[in-house]
């Protein structure tokens, strides 16, 4: 007897709108990014980021990636769509960059997670249903 036949009702499973999706694997990706980071500086806390490239970069990719959570919430598809396929593959580059300089196993861990929804995120948003799909009705 199967879980279902048990409880005399049948869950549903509705399918998820591709732009909560698409949010969803952002929010996943800045918490692993601002994960990795607070790991990072903890590690050197003894010394403080002077680098101006890093403080103009990090604030700017995480500002980027609100923007991206907003814009699959509430954008326009067609932009939505577009600006998914041209951000993502920017932050699998960055992410391919943290995994090739990667010393430590946590980080080797970390990069393939970031890049694993780097990926999610490109394929979705390439699959993104249509009409003709039958997607919205």
């Amino acid at each position: 007897m199967s879980p279902e036949e048990g409880t005399g009702a049948v869950l549903v499973n509705p399918k998820v709108n591709i732009r909560i999706l698409l949010a969803a694997f952002w929010i996943c990706h800045f918490l692993l990014w601002t994960f990795g980071d607070m790991l990072s500086l903890l590690q050197q806390e003894n010394e403080p980021i002077t680098d101006n490239v890093i403080l103009i970069v990090a604030p700017t990719t995480a500002v980027v990636q609100v923007l991206m959570i907003v814009l699959c919430l509430v954008g326009p598809p067609m932009y939505a769509r577009l600006a998914n396929l041209i951000v993502a593959p920017v932050f699998l580059l960055f992410d391919i960059g943290y995994l090739s300089e990667a010393s430590e196993g946590w980080q080797f861990y970390l990069g393939s997670v970031y890049i694993l929804f780097d990926v999610l995120i490109i394929w979705h948003a390439w699959k993104w249903p249509t009409v003709e799909d039958g997607a919205e009705q």
